[in-house]
């Protein structure tokens, strides 16, 4: 009685495996074309029909039910699956990206104010800005600061040499003497306002404010707050 049963399983398995071969070579090449046609690329395809073949498979086993066009549908809703995943899964990305550049170009500008008002006085600081950020001529600085031209060109050239020393690691006089407490916040937060915005309206329209700027600086007495600076070149954001 055994036997005969052992017989008999062996007789429906390999049924089952015949039937089985029989749908694959029936209806496996149709839906790998017809998954190649949606995808238009050969790996998308292989893996979208063996997924959607094997799915088929274990969810309908009623031979009758198990055609093409059902194979088909089932596979035309899974690459819209595939394609919205991967869509969302892009603009996420981007987002990522996107934030990231946001907040390593903010690090940009804040490093770079710092190193401006830690390396030179307030009107160098100024006149740096406007030229070598916003491209302003030495006339058009003298105008909006009421100072000669030559002025303008005297502080940019000490200002240079000051870059020079710093990138060669030498000692400079700490400018921060120069500064004044409220005037450096102050400064500070235009400088970083108008290179992001990438506009220099706000710091100009506000130098009559800044009473520091003067052709002759001054030192201010205090106690020196200490600036997390880095002593790389000067990296300007515009």
């Amino acid at each position: 009685m055994t036997n005969k049963l052992s017989l008999h399983n062996t007789e429906v398995l390999q049924e089952e495996t015949r039937t089985e071969e029989a749908l694959w070579r029936e209806y496996y090449p149709k839906l790998h074309q017809y998954c190649h046609f949606l995808t238009q690329n050969k790996w998308d395809a292989d893996d979208i029909a063996q997924e959607v073949y094997l799915k088929t498979m274990k969810y309908y086993t009623n031979q009758q039910s198990f055609t093409s066009a059902l194979l088909n549908k089932i596979a035309y809703h899974h690459w819209i699956d595939q394609v919205r995943k991967r869509k969302k899964e892009t603009i996420e990305l981007a987002d990522e990206i996107g934030n990231l550049k946001e907040e390593n170009q903010a690090i940009d500008l804040m490093y770079s104010v710092e190193l401006l008002i830690k390396h030179f006085t307030p009107k160098q600081a100024i006149i740096f800005m406007l030229k070598e950020a916003f491209q302003y001529q030495s006339k058009e600085i003298a105008a909006i600061l009421r100072t000669t031209e030559e002025a303008i060109k005297s502080n940019l050239y000490r200002a240079k040499k000051r870059l020079e020393k710093i990138s060669e690691d030498e000692k400079t006089f700490p400018m921060e003497l120069y500064w004044d407490e409220e005037e450096r916040e102050l400064v500070a937060d235009l400088f970083y306002q108008a290179l992001k915005i990438q506009d220099p309206s706000i710091l100009i329209q506000s130098i009559p404010l800044i009473k520091s700027v003067d052709d002759t600086p001054q030192m201010v007495t205090r106690k020196i707050r200490p600036f997390n600076t880095p002593s790389s070149t000067l990296c300007m954001a515009a």
